[in-house]
């Protein structure tokens, strides 16, 4: 039973929600307390000793202020280490009890012989400040007991004292509002906190969620042997290339590379060793593509692509050559190459200024043609499409332009 007395425990996000909470609704509260205090000074002018509620006015307003230029310098940080908001925490509540104090102490004023008005105003006023940090002051439980608790002693020790009828009545009245004040203040509270607590789990699954969805989008785009983009992402990526160098009218270049005599390569040595030739082949290209913007893919067995965005010809040329000679530099032995003793590659390369958008097909066919050329032409070799002459924006190879080769043909 004595626990149902008290907050249910949170998780440390709760409980710095909590925290902010209890802060971002400060100012509020601060500046009704000065307008509230202000408000009872006038109303007991003319039956309490004016000085001594000019100073009460005084240091309420002086504490009030100090307590807001506090809530607004947290409010204009971003705090979120736990210990130092648990700190900030303790400040509000110690700030809330002085506060508390300072109202507890307006009941001292209370003179039996005022008329029945000023007793109603006081009593109101009482109910209206433990009501309004019912409110405000909730979310972060201490708070509240911190704050109310000193103004209900006061008034109840000061009804107490009095010898008149009735009087004992109304202070057994304000204590029951003030522990049902206290009960529904603790329900607000526990409910508020189940609530941050189901809120930061869906925030949790959600992000959960989230980053699962973004792994098997990566695995989905990714080839399970190699480890680089696959058929399916090299499509993507392509058309969304070809749509940006359509609008900025640059220069988008596409590698197409097949490795030689490759089913013979895996007669030879066996799947096993072919999935290592495939491996290294990739790991290598990978090293070619120096720019984030650069993707390399595996299209097909032992075919490869490299997309090279905002790349001319020349460049184009120079990376495709470059990859032929570090596939020869490996010296991976091919016993059963029709032309070298070592994994050699042929490639095509394609060089467009996209003409048209959602038609990145068109830069694939002519880099398709251009390898389809390299191997006709006697393998290990690299073929550049012409880009001087289009149909339909394709580059056609009729032409092409062979880069220069030190391998066996």
């Amino acid at each position: 039973m004595p626990m149902r007395l008290l907050p249910v425990p949170v998780s440390p996000a709760v409980k710095a929600e909590q925290i902010r909470l209890l802060y971002h609704q400060g100012p509020a509260i601060q500046l009704l307390g000065i307008f509230t205090a202000i408000v009872a000074v006038a109303m007991f002018w003319k039956v309490a000793d004016h000085a001594a509620l000019g100073l009460w006015l005084g240091v309420h307003v002086t504490v009030s202020l100090i307590r807001l230029a506090a809530t607004l310098t947290f409010t204009n940080r971003e705090i979120v280490e736990l210990p130092i908001l648990e700190r900030w925490a303790r400040r509000y509540v110690l700030g809330a009890l002085i506060s508390g104090l300072i109202w507890g102490s307006l009941s001292m004023f209370f003179d039996p012989t005022w008329p029945p008005p000023y007793l109603i105003t006081l009593f109101a006023i009482y109910t209206g400040i433990t009501a309004g940090a019912f409110n405000t002051h909730s979310s972060y439980f201490a708070a509240f007991p911190a704050f109310y608790i000193p103004p209900v002693a006061c008034v109840t020790y000061v009804t107490l004292r009095q010898t008149e009828s009735g009087f004992f009545e109304l202070a057994m009245l304000f204590m029951i509002y003030t522990v049902l004040m206290y009960v529904s203040a603790l329900k607000l509270h526990n409910r508020l906190a189940h609530s941050l607590e189901i809120r930061f789990e869906n925030e949790r699954l959600a992000k959960q969620l989230e980053d699962s969805n973004k792994k098997l989008a990566r695995l989905a785009d990714m080839d399970d042997l190699t480890g680089i983009f696959n058929r399916r992402a090299m499509d993507r990526c392509l058309s969304s290339e070809w749509n940006r160098h359509y609008r900025l009218q640059r220069p988008l270049s596409l590698i197409f590379m097949d490795i030689d005599f490759f089913k013979q390569y895996n007669d030879s040595y066996g799947h096993d060793g072919g999935d290592r030739c495939l491996i290294r082949v990739a790991e290598m290209l990978l090293h070619h593509a120096q720019r984030s913007s650069d993707i390399v893919a595996r299209f097909g067995g032992e075919e490869f692509a490299v997309i090279l965005p905002e790349t001319d010809e020349d460049g184009a040329l120079r990376i495709a050559e470059a990859i032929r000679a570090d596939l020869e530099g490996l010296q991976i032995p091919h016993s059963s190459s029709g032309i070298a003793q070592f994994v050699t590659m042929s490639l095509g390369v394609a060089t467009i200024i996209p003409n048209q958008s959602d038609h990145a097909n068109v830069l694939r066919l002519s880099a398709d043609k251009a390898l389809y050329q390299a191997k006709n032409m006697g393998r290990n070799r690299v073929i550049q499409a012409h880009s001087d002459r289009q149909e339909n924006g394709e580059c056609v190879p009729d032409n092409p332009t062979e880069g220069d080769l030190s391998a066996v043909r």
